[in-house]
């Protein structure tokens, strides 16, 4: 006889908030973003690969994330393009690659 779980759906503020969940969200993150800064200079965009980093933030609900950005102005430009610049998806990309390598 198997052993019944149910689940307390006032757990999850708690359980999101935990420091194995923010640890393996920073550790996810951490993995995406070499992977788009090699992208970004595989595309001659050295100055945008530099402006990546990972950020830590909690949101206003208190869930808390791990992103990785591209600190510059032009950044939004780069990844869903403009009329003078090309569409790269450089982030997403990076995010993609990770995902579907998950098995």
């Amino acid at each position: 006889m198997g052993i019944r779980f149910e689940f307390d759906p006032r757990a999850l503020g708690e359980i999101m908030r935990s420091a194995p969940v923010r640890k393996a969200l920073k550790e996810e993150a951490d993995r995406i973003a070499p992977v788009a800064r090699a992208i970004a200079r595989a595309e001659g965009l050295d100055d945008f690969a530099d402006s990546i980093e990972v950020v830590e933030e909690t949101r206003p609900r208190g869930r808390p994330t791990a992103a990785v950005v591209a600190d510059r102005e032009d950044a939004a430009d780069h990844e869903h393009g403009t009329s003078s610049t090309p569409r790269r998806r450089i982030l997403g990309r990076a995010a993609h690659t990770r995902i579907d390598g998950i098995t």
